[in-house]
C-alpha cells in the first residue's frame, strides 16, 4: 500500500513532553501520543485523584503527511531547544483502518454460555445467551478483563434468576443485558453520563432489552435489589459503599470491579462491615470483590 503518513518518534523526560508536542502541533503534526519508552507500568486517572504522573522516560510519537520533510522538522525543534537525540522518522503504509479495528473484536464466551459478539461477526451456532455489542462510546465490549469478570461473575450467581438486578455505572449497558439474558426479572443500568445512558438505551434495544431501565442517578426509584454489579472506579466505589448497602436487601449479592489488584485491600476494608465477602478474583493486573449484605441492624 501507498505511504500515508509520517511517523515521527522522539525519546523525551517526562517535564519536556508539554511543551514537545505544543512544538509538533506546531510544525504541522496531525495527532501526536505518548507512551513509556522503558517502564511500562500502566498510568490510570481516577475521578477525585490527581492526574496521573508520565512515566520518568517517554516517547512522543507525532504523525505527519507524507510529504512532510522530517529532518527539516527536527531542524525546527532543534533550533528551539529541543532534544532530537534519538530520534526516528519512517513512513507509515496506509491500510483498511476499519477492517484492523474489527480484527481486534472476536466473538467472547464468558461463564453460563453467554457470548458477547460485534455485529459484523456470525454468532456461534451452539451461544445459549447472545449479546449482540458492537464498540462505542460507552465503555463495556467484553474485552476488558474487568467487564470479562464482571460477566463472568453473573453467569454462575445462582441469585440471578428472577432476581431485581442494578448495573450501576452502566456504560454500554453489556452487565444489564447480561443480567437479563441470564434471567433477571427486572433490569436497572445507572449512570452518570447521559450520553452513556444514550448508548445503553440503544444497545438494550437492538438486543430486545428495552424493559431495562437506563436511568441517571436522580431518576433512580428502585430502592431494593437482590443483585448490584458496579464496574467502575476505586474513589467511587469507596464513596457509594453506604449507599449501595441500602440500595440490597438482606442477603443481597454484590460485585465490584474496575479495580486494580493492589486496590483489593481498601475496598475490603471498607465493605467489609457491610458485606460477607468472597475471596477477591483476579485477571491480570485488574481484581473483582463480590460478597453478601449482612443483616446488620447497626447499619440498616
Amino acid at each position: 500500500m501507498n505511504a500515508a503518513w509520517l511517523k515521527l518518534c522522539l525519546p523525551v523526560a517526562d517535564v519536556g513532553v508539554p511543551m514537545l508536542e505544543d512544538a509538533l502541533l506546531a510544525c504541522g503534526a496531525l495527532s501526536v501520543s505518548v507512551a513509556a519508552r522503558d517502564d511500562h507500568t500502566p498510568r490510570y486517572a481516577t475521578p477525585g485523584e490527581p492526574e496521573p504522573a508520565l512515566w520518568a522516560n517517554c516517547e512522543v510519537e507525532a504523525l505527519f503527511e507524507p510529504q512532510t520533510d522530517a529532518l527539516a522538522v527536527l531542524a525546527v525543534l532543534a533550533a528551539e531547544g529541543h532534544s532530537v537525540t534519538g530520534a526516528q522518522h519512517t513512513m507509515l503504509a496506509d491500510q483498511d483502518w476499519q477492517a484492523h479495528f474489527r480484527q481486534q473484536f472476536v466473538p467472547l464466551r464468558f461463564a453460563g454460555d453467554l457470548w458477547v459478539v460485534p455485529s459484523w461477526q456470525t454468532p456461534p451456532a451452539e451461544a445459549r445467551h447472545l449479546i449482540t455489542l458492537d464498540p462505542g462510546m460507552a465503555f463495556g465490549t467484553g474485552t476488558h478483563p474487568t467487564t470479562g469478570l464482571c460477566l463472568d461473575w453473573l453467569g454462575t450467581l445462582p441469585a440471578l434468576t428472577g432476581a431485581r438486578v442494578l448495573d450501576y455505572g452502566c456504560g454500554s449497558g453489556i452487565l444489564a443485558i447480561a443480567a437479563m439474558r441470564l434471567g433477571a426479572a427486572h433490569v436497572v443500568g445507572l449512570d452518570i453520563d447521559p450520553d452513556a445512558c444514550v448508548v445503553a438505551r440503544a444497545n438494550a434495544q437492538s438486543n430486545a432489552c428495552e424493559a431495562i431501565d437506563i436511568v441517571l442517578p436522580e431518576a433512580l426509584v428502585d430502592t431494593h435489589f437482590e443483585v448490584l454489579v458496579a464496574n467502575i472506579l476505586l474513589n467511587p466505589l469507596l464513596l457509594l459503599v453506604e449507599r449501595f448497602a441500602s440500595l440490597l436487601v438482606t442477603d443481597g449479592r454484590i460485585g465490584l470491579s474496575g479495580l486494580l489488584a493492589e486496590q483489593v485491600a481498601p475496598v475490603q476494608a471498607a465493605y467489609g462491615a457491610w458485606f460477607e465477602l468472597d475471596p477477591p478474583s483476579y485477571r491480570e493486573e485488574w481484581a473483582f470483590v463480590s460478597g453478601r449484605r449482612r443483616a446488620n441492624s447497626t447499619h440498616a
